[in-house]
C-alpha cells in the first residue's frame, strides 16, 4: 500500500504545499514528510532573519523582506520561508502532521526514536514518521514551549508533566522527564469540522438504517450511550449524532477537555475543574445538576465514569435528551461496570437508558458492531440487539421504536425509511475538496 497527498500548511499569510507519502513495508506503516530541505545557505539566512528580529527589534515580516530581498534562487527563498515560519510560527518538526486533517494523534515515546502518528484511514495503527528530534534537550524545549501556548500553562521540575489545550483545540499531554525516561508527549487532534452521520455511513462505520435509528432516537430525546474501547470512534459518532439535532434545540455539553464540537447556536459548554480540595473542585455530577437548571433540551456528557451517571439517569427521567460515551466492549461488560463500584447503578434504573451503541476497531476500520436496548424479562435486565448480522436495523425488534410510535403517533417505518434515504443520498454524493495552491 502506498498513497501520496499534499498537506497545506498555512502560516501567517503563507500557504506551503508539503507532500506526504504513506508506505506499507515489512508489516509496518510509514508516514513520510517531504519538507523543503534547509541546507547551509538556508540555515545561515534563517540565522540572519532571527538576528535582525532580536538586535534591531524588527518584525518577522520586515526581517524576511530585508534578508531575502537579494536572494535570487527561488528554491532557497522557499526553503528559508518554510523553515523560518515552521519554527517560529508553527510547531517545529511536527508542523506537517498537526496541519494534516487526516492525522488524529501525534506521539513522542522516546526522543531517540521517530515521531509516530495515527491516521484517520488506519485507526489503531501507529505509523512511523521520518520526523525526529535531534536531542533530548530539543525535545524537552519543545514541550516547555507547548506549556506557554496552551491553557493551563504550568510545567516545572516540581510538576514535570502537562495536560493542556492547544490554540487549535487539540489536547496535549507531555512530560519533561523525571517521571518518564526522557521527554514524551501525546497530542490528540480534533478536526475543525466534526464528521457527519452521512460521512460515517459512507465510510461504512454503520449502516444507513442504523444511522437513521440513532438520528430518530436522539431527536426524540432518548438516552443514547456509545460504548467501546479507546479510539474506536465513540466521540466521533457522538458528534455526528448531535449534528442532526434540531437547530432550535438548547444543548449543554459537559466535558473534562473540549472535544465535542457542534454547529448549533443555542449551545452552552461546561467543563470540570480540578482542585486540591472539595471546595475548589468542580466535577461532572455538579455540572449535570447545574445544567438541568438551564432547562436544556439535551445534555451531552463527554464520558461517564463516576457518580455523574446517577444525575444523568435522573435528568433523563425528567425528559432531557442525554448522550454520552462509556468504556465497555460488550453488554456483559457494560452491565458489570454500571452496577459495580464506583458507579453502583440500580439495575432497574438502567431501563432509563434508551439504547447502547457498541463500537470497535476491526482490520484497521472503525465499526458499529451492535445496537442494543435494555428491557426487563422476568425481573432480570437484558440487552436485546436490534441489528441483523449485517448491521441493518430490525425495526420490529425495537421496543423503543414501538414506544415512540405509541407516544407520538408517528409511523416508525416511514420515519426510518425517510431518514435512511436522506442519509444514503448524502453519503453517495461526492464531496468536493477545495484545491489549495501555494500563496504568499
Amino acid at each position: 500500500m502506498m498513497s501520496n497527498y499534499i498537506v497545506p500548511v498555512r502560516l501567517e499569510g503563507f500557504v506551503f504545499r508539503v507532500p506526504v507519502s504513506i508506505v506499507n513495508k515489512e508489516d509496518a506503516y510509514y508516514y513520510l514528510v517531504k519538507e523543503p530541505r534547509c541546507d547551509n545557505q538556508c540555515t545561515n539566512l534563517k540565522a540572519k532573519i532571527i538576528d535582525s528580529m532580536r538586535q534591531r527589534n524588527q518584525s518577522l515580516q520586515d526581517a524576511i523582506n530585508e534578508v531575502l530581498s537579494n536572494v535570487g534562487d527561488k528554491q532557497v527563498v522557499e526553503a528559508v520561508l518554510y523553515n523560518i515560519m515552521r519554527d517560529l510560527r508553527g510547531y517545529g518538526p511536527i508542523t506537517v502532521p498537526l496541519f494534516d486533517p487526516d492525522i488524529e494523534e501525534v506521539e513522542l515515546n522516546n526522543w531517540f526514536h521517530p515521531i509516530t502518528v495515527v491516521h484517520r484511514d488506519l485507526p489503531g495503527i501507529r505509523l512511523i514518521t521520518n520526523i525526529r528530534f535531534n536531542s533530548e534537550v530539543e525535545a524537552k524545549d519543545f514541550i516547555m514551549s507547548m506549556s506557554k501556548r496552551g491553557l493551563p500553562r504550568s510545567v516545572s521540575l516540581l510538576k514535570p508533566y502537562i495536560e493542556t489545550i492547544m490554540p487549535e483545540g487539540h489536547r496535549f499531554t507531555g512530560t519533561i522527564g523525571e517521571i518518564t525516561i526522557g521527554p514524551t508527549f501525546s497530542i490528540r487532534k480534533f478536526p475543525p469540522k466534526p464528521m457527519t452521520l452521512e460521512e460515517l455511513v459512507s465510510r461504512e462505520m454503520l449502516s444507513p438504517s442504523a444511522a437513521a435509528y440513532l438520528w430518530l432516537m436522539a431527536e426524540f430525546r432518548g438516552f443514547i450511550m456509545i460504548s467501546g474501547p479507546m479510539s474506536s470512534g465513540k466521540t466521533t459518532l457522538l458528534g455526528a449524532i448531535v449534528s442532526k439535532l434540531p437547530m432550535y434545540a438548547k444543548i449543554i455539553t459537559i466535558e473534562d477537555t473540549p472535544e465535542i464540537r457542534i454547529p448549533h447556536p443555542h449551545w452552552v459548554r461546561m467543563f470540570t475543574r480540578d482542585g486540591d480540595d472539595d471546595k475548589s473542585r468542580i466535577e461532572m455530577f455538579d455540572l449535570i445538576k447545574l445544567a438541568v437548571r438551564y432547562r436544556p433540551d439535551y445534555i451531552i456528557v463527554g464520558e461517564v465514569r463516576g457518580e455523574e451517571v446517577h444525575a444523568m439517569l435522573q435528568a433523563s427521567a425528567l425528559g432531557h435528551g442525554m448522550l454520552t460515551t462509556f468504556h465497555a466492549s460488550t453488554p456483559e461488560e457494560l452491565m458489570v461496570r454500571l452496577t459495580s463500584p464506583p458507579l453502583n447503578v440500580n439495575t432497574g434504573n438502567l431501563q432509563l437508558i434508551s439504547t447502547v451503541v457498541f463500537t470497535t476497531i476491526r482490520n484497521g476500520k472503525r465499526l458499529v458492531t451492535d445496537i442494543v436496548e435494555p428491557s426487563m424479562n422476568n425481573g432480570d435486565l437484558e440487552f436485546k440487539s436490534i441489528l441483523t448480522s449485517s448491521g441493518d436495523l430490525e425495526i420490529e425488534k425495537s421496543q423503543r421504536l414501538r414506544i415512540l410510535s405509541k407516544t407520538y403517533g408517528i409511523n416508525i417505518t416511514d420515519e426510518i425509511k425517510k431518514r435512511e434515504k436522506l442519509l444514503k443520498n448524502h453519503a453517495n454524493t461526492e464531496y468536493e475538496v477545495e484545491e489549495i495552491t501555494t500563496e504568499e
